[in-house]
């Protein structure tokens, strides 16, 4: 089995997992109901737009989120040319799916840290799975999605935002 550490986020195919090895996995499973949850830095999708916020933010020596390395937006790193990253994570998200189900729910957008706190000893977005799991006798998946977003982001005052594809919203099934 592969293992995944020592990520080189310059040239994240060193140490990083491939999507199309998420996606290969996701349509592997004849479940047609699949939910994936992850708890990681920069899982989510990366917007342009995003990322000139970033750039004003870090500019900003009034502003500081955390004390761990800050993202910089590289103006020489290679374009996708018309299409910008949010649409092609739109367009890899949907493909995972393939008509199957699956829907995915990141921690974080592609820009920003899943953050950690020693008080909730965890993730602050599995802490806040864990407290739904706890609270709430059923969940729709839809529910977990709007519910562990808002959640995630009261907790962060707005610093982490998880973000999430499905085949199509209008899809709900029960979690638990």
């Amino acid at each position: 089995m592969k293992t995944y550490n020592n990520v080189n986020f310059d040239k994240p195919e060193q140490g990083g997992l491939a999507y199309d090895e998420l996606e290969n996995l996701l349509d592997s499973i004849p479940a047609r109901k699949k939910l994936l949850m992850i708890d990681a830095c920069h899982s989510g999708e990366v917007d342009k737009e995003e990322m000139q916020r970033i750039a004003m933010v870090s500019n900003d020596t009034s502003l500081h989120l955390h004390k761990g390395p800050m993202l910089i937006y590289n103006e020489n790193a290679p374009k996708l040319g018309t299409k910008n990253s949010f649409e092609l994570m739109n367009d890899l998200f949907a493909n995972v799916s393939k008509g199957t189900g699956a829907t995915v729910i990141a921690a974080s957008a592609g820009t920003q840290f899943a953050l950690e706190t020693n008080e909730l000893q965890n993730g602050v977005f599995t802490f806040c799975f864990l407290q739904m799991l706890k609270s709430k006798p059923t969940c729709s998946v839809q529910e977990l999605k709007k519910n562990i977003s808002s959640e995630v982001e009261r907790r962060t005052n707005g610093a982490q935002k998880p973000t999430s594809r499905s085949e199509t919203s209008n899809f709900d099934w029960a979690v638990w």
